[in-house]
């Protein structure tokens, strides 16, 4: 019996203390572990920042000449240019069949010939010899007029003669003068002021390329257009490599604001609280809540007029999943942790 009661002694402190073995492991598991939130943050810097309005339209060669033969009754003899060429100024480009002024133009030749000798020898008058000159030199323009020579230096834009057709009155062929185009855009009221003639702007034509042109502000109307409402400025584009193209179109970065030396940060960074403006910045891995005054805002990027200054680590990744006072890790932007 004694050694019995002497057993159940041994077993109930085994027991108490294997309960307070794990009493203490479970305390220590649940001891709180303070843990640091990951963030990026930027440092903030003076920037500028820029306000435009994109004001479109469609390029236009500067000259546009049409090609009409000077007699309609000529036939086209020889096409010498396709669509797509260019041609320089006097570049014969359409002939036409000239075998009637050939043979007139001896004729004329001679006649003038026989009536100088006459008039020489008194048998004519001065009036009836400057008849004859005066026709030969008729005849001579209408052999030149047997061609079609180009007025300028440009491209072959459409060609609408056909070999042994009559010329007719209609344009035979057209003729783009693209050293330079112009864009028209339609600039309301309240901005038009803000342009003058002379004045430079940066063009971007998606069909040409990334590339932005400068184009100088060519014309502007003191009347509005009434079908548009609106006033048909004209920007005229240099076109020295060739890439721009009549009927491209193209888009002019009007700016209407401009800042320089203040905070810009970007948009995303500023979180609405209590229905205040808010930014998180980081001072010794501790977060701090700003609130900001915003003034102009452009493509994804905000300026800061009051609440931070430069040098301030602002959160820029991570601000949702902060509050004041919560301990993080700072990551500049594009840093891994």
């Amino acid at each position: 019996m004694f050694k019995r009661r002497i057993l159940l002694i041994f077993l109930f402190c085994s027991l108490v203390f294997t309960g307070c073995l794990g009493s203490s492991e479970i305390n220590e598991a649940d001891d709180p572990v303070i843990s640091q939130i990951p963030v990026s943050v930027e440092k903030i810097q003076l920037g500028s920042l820029t306000k435009e309005i994109p004001l479109g339209g469609l390029l236009k060669a500067r000259e546009e000449v049409y090609l009409v033969a000077k007699n309609p009754i000529f036939e086209i003899k020889e096409v010498l240019a396709e669509v797509g060429d260019y041609v320089w100024q006097g570049t014969p480009l359409i002939t036409f069949d000239s075998r009637e002024f050939d043979l007139q133009l001896k004729q004329a030749e001679l006649a003038l010939k026989r009536n100088q000798e006459l008039y020489e020898l008194g048998a004519i008058s001065k009036f009836q010899l400057e008849q004859a000159e005066t026709a030969l030199e008729n005849l001579r323009i209408q052999k030149e007029n047997c061609q079609l020579l180009s007025p300028i230096n440009g491209v072959v834009a459409a060609v609408e003669a056909k070999e042994g057709q009559l010329a007719g009155n209609t344009p035979l062929m057209v003729l783009l003068d693209l050293a330079s185009l112009e864009l028209e855009i339609q600039v309301s009221e309240s901005l038009i002021n803000r342009l003058s003639k002379g004045q430079t702007l940066k063009v971007s034509v998606p069909a040409a390329g990334e590339k932005r042109f400068t184009g100088t502000v060519s014309q502007i109307p003191f009347q509005v257009d009434p079908r548009t409402k609106a006033y048909p400025v004209k920007v005229t584009l240099p076109n020295t490599q060739g890439l721009l193209k009549d009927g491209m179109y193209g888009e002019v970065q009007l700016v209407v604001e401009d800042r320089d030396e203040v905070i810009v940060i970007p948009q995303a960074a500023v979180v609405e609280y209590e229905q205040q403006e808010v930014v998180f910045v980081v001072e010794n891995d501790l977060v701090r809540q700003c609130e900001v005054k915003l003034g102009l805002a452009h493509e994804g990027l905000v300026e800061v007029v009051e609440g931070l200054q430069v040098g301030d680590l602002l959160i820029v990744e991570g601000q949702y999943g902060v509050r004041e006072g919560t301990v993080v890790t700072p990551l500049m932007r594009g840093e891994t942790s």
